[in-house]
């Protein structure tokens, strides 16, 4: 007798395909430069919200540059991480044309 397994279908290790409305429940904003370092920029919610605190933060370190401060890292782009199916948390989006 044959048996036949239900497999969920994983997009990217979610459950569902993100779009920028979905809940990502408790998601992180991080901005990464060109040498691979990285620094944590805000608590997230959805995709869109990632956008918009990317966009925010952009122009934060811009301006402290004309101000000649130290804007710290220089983002060469942002990534969303969230928590996936198997409950590690992933690369959910990156976000690289920010303003």
């Amino acid at each position: 007798m044959a048996t036949t397994k239900n497999q969920l279908q994983s997009y990217n290790g979610f459950a569902i395909p993100l779009q920028p409305d979905t809940d990502l429940g408790l998601a992180m904003l991080i901005a990464e430069g060109e040498d691979g370092q990285h620094e944590p920029v805000a608590v997230i919610g959805t995709i869109s919200e990632a956008r918009e605190a990317a966009a925010s933060d952009l122009r934060e370190r811009m301006r402290r540059l004309e101000l000649d401060g130290d804007a710290g890292l220089c983002p060469t782009l942002y990534k969303v991480w969230a928590r996936g199916i198997d409950g590690t948390y992933r690369t959910a989006c990156e976000i690289i044309d920010i303003l």
